[in-house]
C-alpha cells in the first residue's frame, strides 16, 4: 500500500499543489523581514527619533524579548486557532508595528511596541514553520528541521541587512517600515483570498494560559536588560534608576517563584528548569552571546571608525557571513541526521570556529586591514554560530521531557536572546573604555593627540581580542570536560499526534 502524499489542506483546491510550499515560503520570508525596528537602521534611528544607542539597543532587546515569550504560547494559539487567522492576525499585527514605530518618540512607548512586534514577528514565522515541517523533515527528524529553521532566522538575514543598508541609502530609514507593511499587507491579502480554515486537529481552550506569568516574565527579563545596557551610561549603583530597577526585577523574581512553587500552570514550570542537562545548555549559551559581543561592539568600531568604511561596502562582507551561515546548516544537517549524533564534537567545532574568528581579528587589528581581509573571519563566525545554535537545541529537545520542551525552549530563548548580549555588550564597552585610558597612560612622546588616541583605540581593541580568545580556549576546555548524552535522539511528533499528547499532559497536569 503506497503512502498517501502529504497536501498542504489550508489552500483553496484551485491553488496547484506544487506552489503551495513555495507561497508558504514566501510567507516566511517576509515575516523574517519584518521587524519593529531593523539593526541596519540603528544610527539612522537614533537620530531621526532622538535617541541615545543606548536606547536604539534596548528597542532591538526588547524585540528580541518579545519573540522568546512567544514560545509557551505557540502550540496553544495554534490549536486555538486556524493556520489562516494565525497568519491573518499576524500579517495585519505586524504591519500596525511598522506603520507606527517611526511616528513615535516615547521611549518607553517603542520598547512596548518593539516587543509586540517581536512577538508577532514570531507567531507568523511559527505558524509558516509548523505547517511547512512535514514537507522539510517528513521523517519527523528534528535536527532536519532545526538546521533549515535557524538557516532562515540567523543565516537568510544576512541577506536581508544587505538589503535593507542600500534602501537606507538609497532612501531613508522609514522606508524600511514602509517596505515590511507592503510585504505584509500581501500576505495579508494573499492568505485572505487563497487560504481557507483547516483545522488540524480540535479546537484547543486557551484556558490555562498564565497571563499572569507572562506579564511579570516580561518585566523580570527587561529590567534586567535595562540594567546591563544602561549600567555604564547611568554609572551602575550610583543611579536611583539603576538600584530602582534592580529592586523591581527583585520583586518580579520573588512574585514568580512563588507562581511556580504554587500555580497549577504557571507560565514557566519549576520543573523545566530542572530539566537534565539544560544547565550546561544555557552556561554555553551565556558565554557564546558575551563572546559573540566581541564582533558587535568591537568589529563595528573597528570598521566604521577606524577603517572608515560605509554601510554599503560593510554590507558586501554579510554575504561571507551568509556563506558561512548557509555551510554550518549543511553541516549540521549531515552529522546531525546520522544515529549516534555527536552532540560534543560538533558544540566544539562550533565554538572553535568562533575562537578563530576573535584570533583572526587580533591579528587584522591595523589601519592598514581591507575588507577583503575581514571575509574569512567572518565566513568563520558564521558558520560557528550556527552550527552551535542548532546542535544545542537539537541536543536538548533529544534530552528534555516531552511537556517541558517549549518552555525549555523559552528558557534557552532567555538567555541566548535576552541577557546574554546586553551583558556582553556591558562588559566589552566598558573594559573597551578602560583599556583606552590605560593605553593612553602608558604611551610616551613622539605622537601628536590624534596619533595617541588612534593607537590607544588600536591598543586596546587588540588586547581585548586575545582576552577573548583566552576565554574561547576556556570554553573549549570546558565543553571537553562537559558530560553530553551522546547520540541522543528522539524523533519529534507530528502535529496531530503532538496535539493529542499536548492535550493529555494538559489535563493530566
Amino acid at each position: 500500500m503506497t503512502e498517501q502524499k502529504f497536501r498542504f489542506l489550508s489552500f483553496k483546491d484551485w491553488i496547484p499543489d506544487p506552489l503551495r510550499f513555495w507561497i508558504y515560503i514566501l510567507f516566511l520570508l517576509a515575516f523574517q523581514f519584518s521587524n519593529g525596528m531593523y539593526f541596519s537602521a540603528m544610527s539612522q534611528m537614533s537620530g531621526g527619533l532622538s535617541l541615545t544607542m543606548n536606547d536604539v539597543k534596548m528597542l532591538s532587546y526588547a524585540m528580541l524579548m518579545g519573540q522568546t515569550m512567544f514560545f509557551p504560547l505557540a502550540f496553544r494559539l495554534k490549536f486555538r486557532f486556524t493556520n489562516r487567522t494565525c497568519l491573518l492576525s499576524a500579517a495585519c499585527g505586524l504591519a500596525l508595528c511598522n506603520l507606527i514605530v517611526p511616528h513615535v518618540h516615547n521611549l518607553l512607548a517603542l520598547v512596548f511596541l518593539c516587543f509586540v512586534g517581536g512577538l508577532i514577528r514570531l507567531w507568523g514565522t511559527f505558524e509558516c514553520l509548523s505547517s511547512l515541517m512535514p514537507k522539510i523533515a517528513p521523517t519527523h527528524n528534528f535536527a532536519l528541521f532545526l538546521s533549515f529553521v535557524f538557516f532562515i532566522v540567523l543565516g537568510v538575514i544576512n541577506l536581508f541587512d544587505l538589503i535593507c543598508v542600500r534602501i537606507i541609502y538609497y532612501y531613508r530609514w522609514e522606508y524600511l517600515h514602509y517596505t515590511a507593511t507592503i510585504l505584509l499587507g500581501l500576505v495579508f491579502l494573499a492568505a485572505y483570498f487563497i487560504m481557507q480554515s483547516h483545522r488540524i486537529a480540535p479546537k484547543m481552550p486557551l484556558l490555562g494560559l498564565d497571563g499572569y506569568g507572562f506579564i511579570p516574565w516580561s518585566a523580570f527579563l527587561l529590567l534586567l536588560i535595562f540594567v546591563a545596557q544602561y549600567g555604564n551610561q547611568l554609572n551602575w549603583l550610583h543611579s536611583p534608576y539603576i538600584r530602582a530597577a534592580l529592586g523591581a526585577a527583585t520583586l518580579a523574581f520573588g512574585f514568580l517563584l512563588i507562581r511556580m512553587n504554587y500555580f497549577r500552570h504557571p507560565f514557566l514550570d519549576i520543573s523545566s528548569f530542572r530539566s537534565k542537562h539544560l544547565t550546561v545548555i544555557l552556561w554555553l549559551f551565556l558565554f557564546l552571546g558575551i563572546l559573540l559581543e566581541a564582533k558587535s561592539v568591537l568589529q563595528n568600531i573597528f570598521t566604521s571608525g577606524i577603517l572608515q568604511f560605509d554601510a554599503i561596502n560593510l554590507s558586501t562582507a554579510k554575504l561571507f557571513e551568509f556563506a558561512g551561515s548557509l555551510t554550518g546548516a549543511v553541516t549540521c544537517w549531515f552529522a546531525l541526521s546520522r544515529p549516534n549524533r555527536p552532540y560534543k564534537l560538533m558544540t566544539f567545532i562550533g565554538m572553535g570556529a568562533v575562537i578563530f574568528y576573535t584570533a583572526a581579528m587580533y591579528f587584522l587589528v591595523s589601519p592598514q586591514t581591507n575588507l577583503e581581509k575581514l571575509y574569512l573571519p567572518l565566513f568563520f563566525c558564521g558558520f560557528g554560530h550556527l552550527v552551535i545554535y542548532i546542535t544545542l537545541t537539537v541536543y536538548c529537545q533529544a534530552v528534555t521531557p516531552f511537556k517541558n520542551f517549549f518552555q525549555v525552549l523559552c528558557i534557552l530563548g532567555l538567555i541566548r536572546t535576552g541577557i546574554a548580549s546586553p551583558i556582553g555588550d556591558a562588559i566589552y564597552s566598558r573594559a573597551f573604555d578602560g583599556l583606552i585610558s590605560k593605553h593612553l597612560a602608558t604611551l610616551t612622546g613622539g605622537f601628536n593627540a590624534a596619533q595617541m588616541q588612534l593607537q590607544a583605540v588600536l591598543g586596546a581593541m587588540r588586547e581585548l581580542f586575545g582576552w577573548s580568545v583566552v576565554f574561547g580556549v576556556m570554553l573549549l576546555v570546558l565543553i571537553s570536560l562537559a558530560h553530553f548524552k551522546e547520540g541522543a535522539t528522539k524523533s519529534f511528533l507530528s502535529l496531530k499526534n503532538f496535539y493529542k499528547k499536548y492535550s493529555a499532559s494538559e489535563q493530566n497536569s
